[in-house]
């Protein structure tokens, strides 16, 4: 924790500090550190969290252990990864829209159903996927071009439809493309309440108790499961025989009961892959394009490189490759603005964690937000940078100091896919269009699950020949 990684030298008026979230200079009572979670649990974040390896603090019932330090989240989630378990409160929140599937099982279940929709997602399948990534960034633009230019646009429900069509298609088949607009709204009502299951969670009130936002989310669960058993429905009734991601898992079997995922369970991955397949992509991309928009510059550095690589053809994986500045400024949005800010354990037995005792039950929050943002991992933490991504600054990273999918066995099964289609997406919209900040909207990062933008993200979008 003693080496902070070390950035190309700036001029003092250099630079880009987006809207961040202040945190508390302390540890705040259990009865203005709730409310704070409720509105935005990245608020909650105590001060320590940015500046210190391991934090440990009583929180009314639940004792909470922030880790932040690599070496220690290396613990938590590699070599001690049979120790630490999913959280009860994390299962609490996801389980009435996603169940039992890959994100939320554990042990057995959890390996049987990874092993089986692992081979999807080799490197080496996944490159032919990026000219149909591309063609749908494409059809973006040519809606944009359709219609009156400049124009001050929702950038994220824009990223959210794209990036849900692309999973839809690659994985499904189309399955789901007509439905997309429905999945995508009950995963917004689903989300938008969810705090306060999580407050309750944390509080370890019982699951049955009334809470704002609790119907809410009760009725958008439902509301999702029921769109996609009709999708299911409608495979099922289809001649057409198909390889994809549904196909896989209704020809899966139990390695130990032999027996086919249920109804629920299929229901259960398929609203896994539905959401999780484009909602952290699609805030990536509206947070990329977001700090492209208040860095000029980058922008065009971005359009240039571009367009040195690809001239005006579909992009393809053979350019994603090349495109280093594109990367470059996704991993850097994706580190000031992680799509998933926080990741939840629990201990079931004693153990010792970066030299402090702990003993059950004990949470154990791992903030990426945090860490991402920390003092003692990034210089000048707050800033847009993307050259701390150049190959020579990301190579004196730890491995576990940046991780927007996660790390570990459990790291995100979808990430290759997710990067290649953020970057493909990235430099075909950059490439058409010239996106600009209104100068008015600063967007709190709000986590919501996801790391969503507070009163979305309007940018005034320039379609170009």
């Amino acid at each position: 924790m003693d080496a902070v990684t070390r950035t190309r030298a700036h001029a003092p008026d250099e630079g880009l500090y987006p809207p961040t979230v202040a945190a508390p200079p302390a540890f705040l009572p259990l009865w203005r550190a709730i409310p704070r979670l409720i509105r935005n649990p990245i608020r909650s974040l105590p001060g320590p969290v940015y500046q210190e390896p391991i934090v440990l603090r009583q929180v009314g019932r639940a004792r909470i252990a922030w880790v932040t330090a690599p070496e220690i989240v290396e613990q938590v989630l590699i070599s001690g990864a049979d120790r630490f378990h999913k959280t009860a409160v994390e299962k609490r929140v996801l389980s009435p829209a996603l169940g039992k599937g890959l994100l939320t099982s554990d042990g057995p279940q959890w390996r049987w159903q990874r092993r089986t929709v692992a081979p999807l997602f080799r490197p080496q399948d996944l490159t032919a996927l990026v000219p149909s990534m591309s063609a749908e960034a494409e059809r973006l633009l040519g809606q944009w071009r359709g219609e009156p230019s400049p124009r001050r646009r929702t950038i994220e429900h824009a990223m959210s439809e794209v990036t849900f069509r692309i999973i839809a298609s690659t994985m499904f088949s189309g399955d789901g493309l007509e439905d997309g607009s429905r999945i995508q709204e009950m995963g917004r009502r689903y989300l938008q309440p969810i705090t306060w299951e999580i407050a309750a969670g944390q509080l370890r009130l019982p699951e049955g108790l009334w809470h704002p936002g609790r119907g809410r989310i009760r009725r958008a669960a439902r509301g999702l499961r029921a769109v996609i058993a009709e999708i299911m429905t409608r495979r099922r009734a289809s001649e057409v025989r198909k390889d994809d991601l549904l196909a896989r898992l209704m020809a899966a079997r139990d390695p130990e009961s032999g027996q086919p995922m249920s109804e629920e369970q299929l229901i259960d991955n398929m609203a896994t892959f539905y959401l999780a397949g484009h909602e952290t992509t699609a805030v990536a991309l509206t947070w990329a394009l977001y700090l492209l928009a208040r860095a000029p510059a980058v922008q065009e550095q971005v359009r240039a490189e571009v367009a040195a690589v690809a001239g005006d053809t579909t992009i393809t994986a053979e350019h994603v490759e090349r495109l280093e500045v594109t990367r470059r400024v996704l991993k850097e949005a994706m580190r000031l603005y992680p799509p998933v800010a926080m990741m939840a354990r629990t201990i079931d037995e004693p153990m010792t964690l970066g030299g402090i005792a702990l003993e059950p039950p004990t949470l154990i929050l791992i903030p990426i937000y945090a860490i991402h943002r920390h003092v003692r991992l990034w210089m000048d933490p707050s800033r847009f940078d993307p050259d701390r991504f150049r190959p020579e600054e990301e190579a004196r990273h730890a491995r576990t100091q940046w991780m927007p999918f996660g790390y570990g066995p459990r790291v995100c099964i979808g990430a290759t896919f997710a990067m290649l289609e953020a970057t493909a997406l990235l430099a075909t919209l950059v490439r058409g269009a010239r996106f600009d900040w209104d100068g008015r909207h600063l967007p709190e990062p709000v986590s919501r699950v996801t790391l969503r933008p507070k009163g979305g993200m309007p940018l005034l979008v320039t379609c170009l020949a």
